[in-house]
């Protein structure tokens, strides 16, 4: 019986909220904070029931006050997640594209006599024995020591393949077929005479200062010089 009775005055409370509700000003129920009622327990039900109306009907103001700024921020906030996302594709390209020029590079077979500086001076390498670190540093997994390299072993050279190539004093259609850079394969040659009988008449006869075309299509790197 006595519960029922706390229950039907919970009823009538809940009943009157709205004219309990009036009874209190904002002022008035903003002395108190979240803590303060709960403490209340069973106690001053109407006092918690005007509160807990009053904070929803604060936040509800709020809410509708910021609503409108918060959306063009969501809608800001959609194509800046877009940017970034695109920013970050082409991040993970250029990062690919990197991974893929660091392992790119050519084939070259080692023989007697050379050292890093000599490859590396090579004109249709880099022209320049200076830039011998490079070639080091490309293959350290097979170079201990750059001043011992050993004929023989087949070490890459970070160049990209050409796609065109000077004639140059001396040059000849099976000694450019070699070039690491152009097919390191000298029996490769009629490709090149093929891919310039435009500007080569006999494949015995070419000139310094010839640009000849260099076709990719069917192209396969060989160990020759």
């Amino acid at each position: 019986m006595k519960r029922m009775t706390m229950f039907a005055a919970l009823v009538l409370c809940l009943g009157l909220a709205g004219s309990a509700w009036a009874s209190w000003t904002a002022d008035q129920l903003a002395q108190y904070d979240r803590g303060d009622i709960e403490s209340m327990g069973n106690d001053n039900l109407p006092l918690q029931i005007a509160y807990w109306e009053w904070a929803k009907a604060e936040a509800d103001a709020r809410i509708a006050e910021w609503e409108p700024r918060v959306l063009p921020l969501r809608e800001q906030a959609a194509g800046l997640d877009a940017q970034i996302a695109d920013l970050q594709r082409q991040i993970n390209d250029l990062r690919a594209d990197i991974e893929r020029l660091r392992n790119s590079g050519v084939p070259h077979l080692i023989v007697e006599g050379e050292c890093l500086w000599t490859i590396a001076s090579y004109h249709f390498y880099y022209n320049d024995g200076t830039k011998w670190p490079m070639i080091y540093e490309r293959n350290t997994n097979i170079i201990d020591d750059p001043d011992l390299i050993y004929a023989g072993d087949t070490i890459v050279i970070p160049v990209p393949y050409v796609s065109s190539y000077t004639v140059r004093e001396g040059d000849f259609l099976g000694k450019i077929a070699g070039y690491g850079v152009v097919y390191g394969d000298r029996g490769m040659w009629p490709q090149l005479y093929e891919a310039n009988r435009s500007i080569i008449s006999d494949p015995n006869l070419i000139y310094p200062g010839q640009v000849l075309s260099v076709p990719r299509t069917g192209a396969r790197a060989g160990s020759g010089r």
